[in-house]
């Protein structure tokens, strides 16, 4: 990674310092792009260096927990209903929604404190990290997709057309993800407490979002879960690719729109805030 001619914003620029982010941010973006790419391969490549298994790692964290779940299913250790659609499709589809969303929400987290020592050292357009943890999750859920023709064949359906939708689908699904992770960054690399509390409660948070079971009918649980960003993203992208529940359009178009002003002002932030923070931890 070398350096490039990329302008230092500060906090100390004040109101101004968003405008130039912004200008940056276009500038940039061809840039931005290539060296993303550039670093996107080489992990890719470092990942699997070694591993007789390789591509199939990427598979099993979602087969595997989709596994267990409908092995407890058939077991009649838990009892859930998901009408039309058979358990194993919806709970495996539910999985790779999750593995998308909280992918790309713990990766934009995380995006500094992967790259600390290059932040010092080397200038370069920082969105090219967001593109790359972008890129990896959409790789594992390209790669995690391959498992899903098995089922369709022991479990076959008769499709609708809204099956071309579930691509826009798991990009907002992600979309959503990457700007909840991106907007908490600045507080993150201060504090790496947040990190980790984040991760862990993403544990409790999955059992809050209909992955394994549909959204209840009335409840508290039902409140819950609808003030879960990640709920109706999960149940429309599912319903477009499975059919059976009903899709929450309406709540997915307003939680994509909000995604999109998340990520816009996460990245400026992240670029106005990026050289105190890098003061702060003592690389400046």
């Amino acid at each position: 990674m070398s350096n490039l001619p990329v302008k230092v914003i500060t906090p100390h620029d004040g109101m101004d310092a968003f405008r130039d982010a912004f200008s940056s941010l276009l500038a940039n973006h061809r840039m931005t792009r290539e060296l993303a790419w550039r670093m996107f391969v080489r992990d890719t490549k470092a990942m699997f260096r070694g591993s007789f298994l390789g591509w199939f790692w990427i598979v099993v964290p979602t087969l595997a927990n989709s596994l267990v779940w409908i092995f407890l299913s058939g077991s009649n250790v838990v009892s859930i209903e998901t009408g039309a659609v058979p358990y194993p499709l919806f709970v495996f589809v539910g999985n790779l929604l999750w593995t998308a969303f909280n992918g790309c929400l713990v990766g934009g987290l995380g995006v500094l404190g992967e790259a600390q020592g290059a932040l010092s050292k080397v200038s370069f357009p920082h969105e090219a990290l967001l593109l790359v943890v972008f890129w990896k999750s959409l790789l594992n859920v390209g790669v995690t997709l391959l498992a899903l023709p098995p089922f369709l064949l022991l479990y076959p359906l008769s499709w609708s057309p809204t099956v071309l939708l579930f691509p826009l689908g798991l990009a907002l699904t992600m979309l959503c993800g990457l700007s909840l992770g991106l907007i908490l960054v600045p507080v993150a690399a201060l504090f790496q407490d947040l990190s980790r509390a984040v991760q862990l409660g993403m544990r409790f948070v999955f059992f809050l979002t209909p992955v394994i079971f549909p959204l209840p009918a009335a409840g508290f649980a039902r409140t819950l879960m609808l003030w879960n960003p990640a709920t109706s993203l999960i149940i429309t992208s599912r319903t477009w690719l499975l059919g059976g529940e009903v899709a929450d359009l309406r709540t997915m178009a307003v939680v994509s729109g909000a995604s999109l002003v998340l990520l816009l002002l996460g990245v400026l932030a992240m670029k106005v805030a990026l050289p105190h923070i890098i003061e702060r931890s003592g690389g400046g």
